[in-house]
């Protein structure tokens, strides 16, 4: 099973980018059942991309059905390696928004 999205908008990856893990990682939804540690394939493709981003993360956050604050179910998984080319990436396209006190996916 590949988890998969699409960010439409910067703000959609603002809400799924966890810039508080070492190399970085993305929240992906899903009501498939994970566990904390479990390494899952998944792809992505940022803001006016037409390319797809595929790797392997480790499981590192979980949002069940029903979460509190009307967070959607899913996981967030952790880049593996530092020196991949997401983390740069991404946090070039949030610039301007990582500071911001807006509401995620996780925290």
């Amino acid at each position: 099973m590949i988890l998969q999205t699409e960010f439409e908008t910067s703000a959609q990856l603002y809400r799924a980018y966890m810039p508080f893990i070492r190399y970085g990682g993305l929240f992906f939804m899903t009501t498939s059942e994970h566990q904390l540690g479990e390494r899952l394939t998944a792809r992505f493709r940022l803001p006016e991309s037409a390319h797809w981003h595929e790797f392997e993360g480790q499981v590192v956050w979980i949002n069940p059905l029903g979460s509190q604050g009307g967070r959607p179910p899913g996981v967030g998984l952790a880049f593996l390696q530092q020196d991949n080319p997401f983390k740069p990436a991404i946090e070039t396209l949030l610039a301007g928004e990582l500071g911001s006190d807006q509401l995620t996916s996780t925290m």
